[in-house]
């Protein structure tokens, strides 16, 4: 019985990834996390994520999954994920996470994903588990505490203690109301997917869950009428997600997106196009360029990239008038003001006239989100 409601809860339509859900959608077996007669392990490695200030001033936290792949073959393989989130001397919080897996050839290569919430200051036990499409089960309990670090006393926090939530922030206050009468204003988000170090080719797990909390805290905070997102990756030379309106409520779309996106092996395509990364800039410019609605500010958002070509002049022709642009690249793990080569993005950024600000904490990131809005004409 167990397993035909695994199974089911497994293939439910509109799950998504790493999402608050009601208790009372989740059948009872479902909420019992301990061992159960019957069950079929599941081989895989998890690693809690100690909980972090993000650049919107919550914690963010999670985990990090390493699962042989030898395991399965062929496709049509998925993995479903509740997570089980107990302040202390507080109610838990349901979190449920859905994960579609690539075709699976003959392999011994470990597949790594990764989830992530943000929590309240406080401390809190975690209780896991993924079972798959044929009812195996792997299952992981630790503890965390969350707390602000030394030189971290003064952040004014945006989530209330022992409060547990997703990255689109179900349950938290939402942000105040656009003005009655502001004119709209159109943003354009460019995600850059790419590893912190820009010497990596892996996106770790750590990685994955600041790109999609700098993307929450920013969309939040600049209350546009209309968002248009690409998430790309410059190894893989594509654009991995897109959106002409993009939602918070979609924010799991983007997790899974992440979670897809392989960049530790390069296909034989990509590597016969050595400037592709080039071209998948210039690509970008000149959708924004070509919009019968373009946008009031299009932001680049990420790490340094690892290419510093400059691209043609011709892909900066014909552009909206008033159209700005910036580039938010963070650096949480460098020293502010060390010395600094241009990158692709910023070499574009600067002959576009925009302005690249380079993020370094959480403090940062709310003033450059403020600066955005002062130079765009919000405030």
């Amino acid at each position: 019985m167990r397993g035909a409601i695994l199974v089911g809860f497994l293939f439910a339509p509109g799950l998504f990834a790493q999402t608050v859900v009601d208790p009372a959608s989740l059948a009872t077996d479902l909420q019992e996390f301990d061992p159960q007669p019957g069950d079929r392990p599941l081989r895989c490695d998890v690693t809690p994520i100690e909980p972090m200030l993000d650049f919107s001033f919550r914690f963010q936290t999670g985990y990090s999954i390493r699962v042989p792949m030898e395991q399965y073959f062929g496709p049509d393989h998925a993995w479903a994920i509740l997570t089980r989130v107990t302040p202390e001397n507080g109610s838990p919080t349901y979190l449920a996470a859905r994960v579609r897996l690539p075709d699976v050839p003959v392999t011994t290569v470990k597949l790594e994903t990764f989830g992530g919430f943000l929590v309240g200051a406080g401390r809190y036990r975690i209780q896991w588990e993924l079972f798959d499409d044929e009812g195996r089960i792997c299952r992981k309990q630790w503890k965390i505490e969350a707390k602000l670090k030394h030189g971290e006393h003064n952040v004014q926090l945006e989530i209330p203690a022992k409060a547990v939530t997703d990255f689109a922030g179900a349950g938290l206050p939402a942000p105040p109301p656009r003005p009655a009468g502001e004119a709209p204003f159109r943003l354009t988000v460019l995600l850059h997917a790419g590893p912190l170090f820009p010497r990596r080719f892996h996106i770790r797990p750590v990685d994955r869950i600041l790109l999609i909390s700098t993307l929450s805290a920013l969309v939040r905070q600049m209350q546009a009428s209309t968002v248009r997102l690409a998430v790309f990756n410059l190894d893989r030379q594509k654009i991995v997600y897109s959106s002409e309106n993009f939602e918070m409520k979609s924010m799991g779309d983007v997790a899974q997106a992440l979670n897809q996106l392989e960049i530790d092996t390069i296909d034989v395509q990509t590597l016969q196009k050595p400037q592709g990364h080039i071209g998948l800039i210039e690509s970008m410019i000149a959708k924004e360029a070509a919009s019968p609605r373009p946008a009031d500010a299009v932001v680049f958002l990420g790490p340094e990239p690892r290419y510093i070509d400059k691209l043609p002049a011709s892909a900066f022709e014909a552009l909206p008038e008033g159209m700005r642009f910036f580039y938010l690249q963070y650096r949480p793990f460098t020293v502010p003001r060390s010395p600094m080569l241009p990158d692709s993005i910023s070499n574009a950024i600067s002959t576009l006239k925009g302005r690249t600000i380079h993020i370094y904490s959480p403090g940062q990131f709310a003033d450059a989100l403020r600066e955005v809005e002062r130079l765009v004409g919000k405030h």
